[in-house]
């Protein structure tokens, strides 16, 4: 055939060499901190201002008509009012002294029914009662912190009712809505659930773009922007850091903790040069766990030590941030399920009938390995942090056969066998509540298992012959105690992710005394 025009190729080439791709696609943009993007606050007129001024006024028996134009006029104010509204020819003294005239005319506003509505360079006075002489105004507010609304998708069921009765028809529905991240975030957002109770205007919220649009006076907004200033704040976080750790009797020895055998006291002390613990008395009720709080040095400390002496082994070492007062949870480990329910499933054939047992309902899931449960609540001097914890162990988990059910036909027949199993494990659970300054590290632990192995050594053949074999053979049985630590660290995050840490008085940070009355225990050394 013949070949393409001149502008055809042109063009075919010109669409060639034209990227695909935008040609800031994969750059980085790097933008310096400059504060806040916008002002949401709304821009005071000339009129707002001189509201916030102090006045003295002293008028005995005068209208409020006259007060109020005596005032305007002293001080520079535009009132418009129409002069027949009943309120003006009430007469009343004012004896103020240094007051804000904004609170004067609240209080005017509030006991004779008028509105004064302020504008950019006047004062609007009308009759409260009337709604189609109040001025509103609409308004944009963008929120600079968002909202935290639940972790939920879309519904994975939705069934619809509908119920008629004569001629209305009522639908209901129903939605199954389930969340990925079950932190208690209340459907509402709180700032939604304060601008509902407080806000007497009309609003509508844009949770893609993070934007209140509100419409109401200029008094029901300034209600609004204050409510907006105290709730579009950032809200902290705390980093959580946690170790999972068992250690051999000798390892836990060589770190200074030492049980009280009848019921005494707990004493957690140590060498200066390592760890410089303070005596930690626990009562009796709690001698099978310890608690204790390290600083940051003192956890790297105690983490070096454990690893030097070969005789330690990291089970899990979970991290995550999570926000204030919501909870978190994090876990790690090989998942199995299992059936709890079973139901008789029958089968009629032509001549003979059959009944098997098979599994109903959903699974049941269970978890091998480390998890932790925590909630981190900051307290009101920015320091300390609360923690709720919960950290578990799962080991040895496995499906044990619990009983073996097995249907036969008329004839005597094997038809159907089914084992059913449920699992067993061993559990190591903890649940405390701590407070720690941000930081600091709270050490737990002290759940004592026992590794019990035998050995049996024999000579070769001679062993095995009955009666005299036992001359030629040894057992040995080893019981090899390890103890469960659970190290947590919580940290204070700044608005910029960087960690907040105060440090302590010199003071404070010396050990504490015995008293006269009281006994130190000295730690033992292996």
């Amino acid at each position: 055939g013949l070949p393409p025009r001149k502008d055809v190729r042109d063009a075919v080439q010109q669409i060639e060499a034209t990227p695909y791709i935008p040609p800031t696609y994969g750059k980085t943009n790097i933008l310096a901190d400059t504060g806040l993007l916008f002002d949401f606050e709304s821009r005071q007129g000339r009129m707002s201002k001189i509201l916030d001024k102090e006045i003295s006024v002293h008028l005995d028996d005068a209208t409020l008509e006259s007060i109020i134009f005596t005032i305007g006029q002293a001080e520079g104010i535009n009132f418009v009012a129409d002069k027949s509204l009943p309120a003006f020819q009430t007469k009343m003294s004012v004896n103020m002294k240094r007051v804000k005239l904004s609170e004067f005319l609240s209080y005017v506003s509030r006991n004779l029914d008028l509105q004064f509505q302020v504008g950019d360079d006047l004062v609007w006075i009308v009759d409260a009662k009337d709604p189609k002489k109040v001025m509103e105004e609409t308004r944009f507010y963008r929120l600079r912190k968002g909202f935290i609304l639940p972790a939920q998708l879309g519904p994975s069921e939705v069934v619809r009712t509908e119920t008629r009765a004569q001629n209305a028809v009522t639908v209901t529905e129903v939605q199954k809505v389930d969340r990925f991240v079950n932190d208690l975030a209340p459907p509402t957002p709180s700032i939604e659930r304060a601008i509902t109770n407080f806000f007497t205007g009309k609003y509508q919220i844009d949770y893609e773009r993070n934007i209140i649009v509100a419409r109401g006076t200029r008094e029901q907004l300034d209600v609004l922007e204050r409510i907006i200033k105290e709730f579009d704040q950032p809200i902290q976080q705390v980093l959580i850091e946690a170790r999972f750790i068992t250690v051999t009797q000798g390892a836990f020895l060589r770190l200074g903790v030492i049980w009280g055998s009848k019921g005494g006291d707990l004493v957690v002390e140590s060498p200066a040069d390592q760890l410089g613990m303070a005596r930690l008395p626990v009562s009796s009720a709690f001698t099978w766990n310890w608690t204790n709080v390290f600083g940051v040095p003192d956890l790297s400390a105690v983490l070096t030590a454990l690893e030097q002496s070969g005789e330690s082994q990291e089970l899990s070492a979970p991290r995550l941030t999570v926000l204030n007062n919501l909870p978190a949870t994090i876990s790690d480990g090989k998942v199995q399920y299992y059936y709890e329910e079973y139901q008789v499933k029958t089968t009629i054939l032509e001549r003979r009938s059959s009944s098997q047992l098979v599994p109903a309902g959903k699974p049941t899931k269970i978890t091998a390995g480390a998890s932790l449960e925590v909630l981190a609540s900051i307290g009101g001097d920015g320091k300390t942090v609360l923690l709720a914890l919960n950290p578990k162990v799962n080991s040895d988990v496995q499906l044990t056969p619990f009983m073996t059910i097995t249907d036969t036909d008329d004839t005597g027949r094997v038809v159907s066998k089914v084992d059913i199993r449920l699992p067993e494990y061993r559990t190591q659970d903890l649940a405390t509540r701590v407070a720690v300054q941000s930081g600091q590290t709270v050490v737990m632990g002290g759940v004592l298992e026992r590794q019990q192995n035998t050995y049996v050594e024999s000579v070769p053949v001679l062993g095995n012959l009955p009666v005299i074999g036992a001359i030629f053979r040894r057992r040995t049985e080893i019981d090899r105690p390890r103890y469960l630590l659970i190290f947590v660290t919580a940290t204070i995050l700044s608005e910029t992710g960087e960690y907040v840490i105060y440090t302590q008085e010199p003071s404070t940070q010396n050990r504490q005394t015995p008293q006269p009355d009281e006994q130190a225990t000295p730690a033992q050394t292996p």
